[in-house]
């Protein structure tokens, strides 16, 4: 059994508003064919757990206003949490990652 030392509430409150995100904001349509929402959780030899979320819109519109809490609360609350924030196209081009990186310790909100 394998355990992260971090604040797993807080991982667990940061997988949550990652995952709801991608349903509510990133729905690619009725006729889409690929509806498809992944997650990846990895823990580095560092301690540091990193969050994917994949989504099939490669576009993220105001994620600097949304990380600083001007559009909506999800992201900001997820940086509160001690979440470092990113998001980058997906290697096939056809959707996007946001990444949540988070590591044990005290969070400097």
């Amino acid at each position: 059994m394998f355990k992260w030392a971090g604040n797993v509430e807080g991982a667990t409150a940061a997988v949550g508003i990652l995952v709801r995100n991608a349903v509510d904001h990133a729905d690619p349509g009725p006729t889409a064919e690929n509806r498809q929402v992944r997650l990846k959780l990895v823990i580095a030899g560092d301690h540091e757990l990193t969050i994917d979320v994949c989504d099939p819109i490669p576009q993220f519109r105001d994620f600097e206003q949304a990380a600083t809490g001007e559009e909506g609360r999800g992201l900001w609350t997820l940086r509160r949490l001690g979440g470092e924030l990113s998001w980058f196209l997906c290697h096939d081009r056809v959707g996007k990652t946001v990444r949540a990186r988070m590591t044990p310790g005290p969070v400097a909100a």
